[in-house]
């Protein structure tokens, strides 16, 4: 918005020395001198408020820094140009084309008998149009500014040519943006590349104009000429047009995210302040989650709809009559729809428009849901994704009503091959049928969302898309689960993110029987506590669960704010538990084993012996009463 205000203003600072000197026209006209004289003066006048205004407008849209380098980032080298292109063929429209006009409407009189020179109007034209021609040629040769901005071959300021190390550098135009920005239809690319092969036939066009000039076919040369000149506006407004809605879209969903990012960091820094986490929204190696270049779709849409309507344009200019139209539009095809009703081929054109318009929904569905509702949305994948799975099916649905409508199809005389059809669907399609409307259940009643972590069948992964007839989980080895969607609805599952993202880990320790349990505990919950990806709420909690036979085992449930954090969470705690029960003399205990050894040869029970004399039990590490070994060896007799 900011550039069309912009804009705005600056026409208006254009207009307002225009418009003295269109008032002093129309005071001229009306004034006490003769007729004739004041018709010349108003129309004098008048030429020149328009040149000013035209001079000053390009002056203040091309300059240095003005509105084109800046809403439309243009280089400066394509913006000189585009500026010094404006002056000449202002100066040479004032100079040649006003006398044109002059000497046709007979204000040029002498003794009262108006002066027409149709032969000096017409070198005067003759020479405009060679001017033209020339500023074209000039202006679209292959090393101007322009045509380097267009080329997307060209090497940007910065990026040498390959093979061009220890040569002479050579002069290489900055581009700073390709003229299209950020739209990598193959297309453009395509019109791009071959830009050299356009210039050229523009320059083709001029100089046919110029020929059927000089030839006398003046007719067919200023319809050629006017159809070109209006093409060139049309193309250069739609150009400026799709830059400016490109910005407006990028800048409208830049504030949106930004909107959505502060909410979302507010109620983030809410709920970690009452869970007391504030760490966890900068642990190290917590990566965001990468957002779907929504801009870069919108964007398309909008170059599609602009090429749409330039196109229509284009067609209006070069005399493609409406009424041309409305009579293709009725010309009967050797075919009759039900009822005996006539199909003629604007009936055709109508449904291929509506399967057309269906395809296009269904592809650019997301960034239009995107500009005009996500912007509305917190940020939850999921209901995005639900969203744009129903509008699809919906903009499908109807445009195939349309489609079969406008070809006066009418469903209910096949409506026994219908009910033929459902039953085959019945009997033979029923798993296809059931899986399609369980993946409409889930994306209205969403038991799982994209994003979830579901455990179905023994296997635990990540909900990574719900499709019409099945459901993609990713699980923890990368490996995609292919899981039919009637199982989803059937079957037992467990979500455990669809409450929220919050998981409990648990974690068991073994103590010997003589430590301190109060110490024991108290050091758990400071361990919890000092992690960073531990909340606060729910309380983190430890107690003794048993005796065992080795040891005291102590429980500890801790809770992280996303499952993604459980392993890293339970590895730091683990690791701290053995550092800090060290240095606190907790010993872990180990567990405890009596072996009974009986009947063993008199030579074996004598080797042990002799291995217990040597001391290979006292060179070992000294162990504590809780990790002794009793071994026992019995010979029997």
């Amino acid at each position: 918005m900011l550039a069309v205000r912009s804009l705005l203003m600056g026409v208006l600072w254009a207009s307002a020395w225009p418009l003295y000197l269109a008032a002093i026209a129309q005071v001229a006209r009306l004034g006490p001198w003769p007729k004739a004289t004041g018709a010349l003066a108003a129309t004098v006048l008048n030429a020149l408020a328009i040149g000013l205004f035209a001079r000053v407008l390009g002056a203040w849209f091309f300059k240095p820094g003005g509105w084109c380098e800046r809403y439309l980032v243009t280089p400066p080298s394509v913006t000189r140009q585009f500026r010094y292109a404006g002056r000449l063929l202002i100066v040479a429209a004032m100079a040649l084309l006003v006398p044109i006009h002059l000497f046709a409407n007979g204000e040029i009189s002498h003794q009262g008998t108006a002066v027409t020179a149709p032969a000096l109007s017409r070198f005067l034209f003759l020479a405009f149009e060679l001017i033209v021609l020339a500023s074209l040629a000039y202006h679209l040769r292959p090393g101007s500014p322009l045509m380097t901005w267009i080329n997307p071959d060209v090497p940007t300021a910065g990026e040498p040519e390959p093979g061009a190390e220890g040569a002479a550098a050579a002069p290489v135009v900055v581009v700073s943006r390709q003229p299209f920005g950020s739209v990598g239809e193959a297309w453009v690319t395509w019109c791009c590349r071959r830009a050299r092969m356009i210039a050229r036939l523009m320059v083709a066009f001029g100089v046919v104009v110029v020929i059927l000039d000089v030839r006398g076919y003046g007719f067919a040369s200023s319809r050629l000429a006017m159809g070109g000149v209006e093409s060139l506006g049309v193309f250069a407004l739609s150009w400026a047009i799709h830059r400016v809605v490109a910005r407006l879209i990028a800048w409208r969903l830049r504030a949106d995210a930004r909107t959505n990012r502060l909410w979302a960091s507010a109620a983030s820094l809410w709920s970690a302040r009452a869970r007391g986490a504030h760490a966890a929204a900068t642990a190290p190696g917590a990566k965001p989650a990468e957002p779907v270049d929504w801009t870069l779709r919108a964007s398309r849409a909008s170059t599609f709809t602009i090429v749409l309507l330039a196109v229509a344009m284009l067609g209006w200019i070069w005399g493609i009559d409406p009424a041309l139209l409305d009579f293709l539009s009725k010309q009967p095809l050797p075919w009759k729809a039900a009822g005996g009703r006539q199909v003629v081929l604007g009936d055709v054109a109508l449904s291929l428009s509506a399967a057309v318009t269906g395809v296009l929904s269904w592809r650019f569905m997301p960034a239009i849901l995107a500009f005009a509702l996500f912007r509305r949305l917190p940020e939850d994948p999921g209901v995005r994704y639900a969203i744009v799975s129903l509008a699809r099916y919906a903009a499908m649905a109807l445009a195939v009503t349309v489609a079969l409508q406008a070809i006066h199809f009418d469903l209910s005389q096949i409506s026994f091959l219908l009910a033929a059809l459902g039953v085959g669907l019945g009997f033979g399609l029923q798993e296809v049928v059931s899986n399609f409307i369980c993946g409409l259940i889930l994306l209205l009643e969403r038991p799982i969302r994209i994003g979830d972590t579901v455990s179905v069948g023994g296997t635990t992964g990540k909900v990574d898309r719900i499709n019409t007839r099945a459901t993609t989980i990713i699980n923890g080895d990368n490996q995609c689960m292919i899981v039919p969607n009637r199982e989803l609805i059937t079957g037992k599952i467990v979500n455990w993110t669809h409450k929220d993202k919050i998981m409990r880990v648990a974690i068991r320790v073994v103590v010997a029987h003589d430590s301190d349990v109060d110490g024991v505990t108290s050091l758990l919950l400071t361990i919890a506590k000092s992690d960073f990806d531990v909340l606060s709420r729910p309380a983190p909690s430890a107690a003794l669960e048993e005796l065992g036979e080795s040891g005291m085992i102590f429980g500890m449930s801790v809770f992280v704010a996303d499952p993604g954090l459980m392993g890293g969470a339970k590895h730091r705690i683990c690791k701290a538990i053995r550092e800090r029960f060290a240095m606190a003399g907790i010993a872990l205990a180990s567990p405890m084993r009596e072996i009974t050894l009986a009947g063993l040869p008199e030579e074996l029970t004598r080797l042990i012996g002799d291995r217990r004399i040597r001391g290979d039990e006292a060179e070992s590490s000294p162990r504590g009463p809780h990790q002794a070994v009793e071994s026992r060896a019995a010979a029997g007799g």
